[in-house]
């Protein structure tokens, strides 16, 4: 924020709590990096897209999932999480790809970037998921923590 004039301001601050809807028993960090060849930037670039890190979870169970995205400050991040296989009938929770929404702009720096996404699902289906994390550009390379947390077990691997 900035102030362009001297003199008394008046502002409103608003006091919030966050009230958790599900208790968060797993949470599984990775330590990663894109670097090389794997800072592939998102999908607009196509043939460098494929070089991103790939991480596999497996949910053990149906459940609540949330993933964290945190990468450098001056990078926009942001990920797909992509169906590999479910098991059992997943109902209406099923879904072949979801994202962590739009890159983030920052009008401060008039630039993209925020270093930080996330993406909550209230159910996810028991199965293997493909989760690719990746800056907004191609060749920005830096370190990222990645966090799964769910109700339900949760193993993770990488792929690539």
């Amino acid at each position: 924020m900035r102030l362009t004039s001297a003199g008394t301001h008046t502002f409103t601050l608003v006091v919030s709590q966050y009230e958790k809807q599900n208790t968060i028993n797993y949470t599984l960090r990775v330590n990663g990096q894109w670097k090389g060849l794997t800072s592939g930037g998102c999908g607009n670039y196509k043939d460098s897209y494929k070089h991103n890190p790939i991480y596999q979870i497996n949910m053990e169970r149906a459940g609540p999932l949330l993933i964290e995205l945190r990468g450098s400050r001056q990078y926009s991040v942001g990920f797909e999480m992509v169906t590999v296989s479910m098991v059992g009938d997943p109902g209406p929770a099923s879904f072949q790809k979801k994202n962590s929404g739009d890159y983030r702009y920052s009008l401060e720096s008039e630039h993209l970037n925020c270093g930080f996404c996330y993406m909550e699902a209230e159910l996810v289906p028991a199965g293997l998921y493909n989760v690719i994390p990746t800056t907004f550009l191609p060749k920005q390379e830096g370190p990222f923590f990645l966090d799964f947390s769910s109700t339900s077990a949760l193993k993770v691997s990488q792929l690539q």
